[in-house]
């Protein structure tokens, strides 16, 4: 075998590699090398999470679909029963809480409530008539001026009812309403405010 010269032996002498001269040498406490990607203990937390919000998610459409079963008129699609009832509660609340079984050609009965109320320091008598299907009349009466409110297009036939929550409290008025499949809808007692 023939050996080269010691003179070239240095030229052809290979260079040490990257590891041996320190270049991308790993130091003893950098840890495993780690690639690209989500570890199992990543998948499974974000899972986790998003499992918790599929199940508050479930729940409040669940008790959405409840409500909806329970209340079948939806106030958004029918605003004109917001309004019937804010109107109400707004005369039930200022009432003396003397309810009258007849005044003109009105009788008070469960579709038609004749009570008095308190404005501007005197009083007026207040009728709400529901006999007619699908429509809400209020009329008032003060010292001889008429006026008469209608709310159209109810989707519910409404009773009334006036009753005492109390031995010693006012009379409150009881207001509920079916829907076109006998459900109840809406069942709300109204009271008046406490005056001395």
């Amino acid at each position: 075998m023939v050996t080269p010269h010691p003179a070239l032996r240095a030229t052809t002498r290979r260079s040490p590699s990257p590891r041996a001269r320190g270049e991308g040498a790993r130091r003893a406490d950098e840890g495993p090398l780690r690639q690209a990607g989500f570890t199992l203990l990543e998948t499974v937390v974000a899972m986790t999470v998003f499992g918790v919000f599929l199940v508050i998610l479930f729940t409040l459409t669940s008790e959405m679909r409840g409500y909806e079963k329970r209340l079948p008129i939806n106030m958004h699609k029918h605003p004109q029963v917001i309004s019937v009832l804010a109107r109400m509660r707004r005369d039930v609340q200022d009432s003396t809480g003397d309810y009258k079984n007849t005044y003109k050609d009105y009788v008070s009965s469960d579709k038609v409530l004749i009570f008095e109320t308190l404005v501007n320091g005197g009083t007026q008598t207040v009728i709400w008539d529901f006999r007619t299907p699908g429509e809400a009349r209020r009329h008032s009466y003060n010292v001889g001026l008429a006026d008469e409110w209608v709310g159209r297009g109810l989707p519910a036939q409404f009773t009334i009812d006036a009753e005492q929550t109390g031995p010693s409290a006012k009379w409150a008025a009881r207001i509920t309403a079916k829907d076109e499949q006998g459900r109840i809808a809406i069942d709300t007692i109204l009271q008046p405010r406490a005056t001395e």
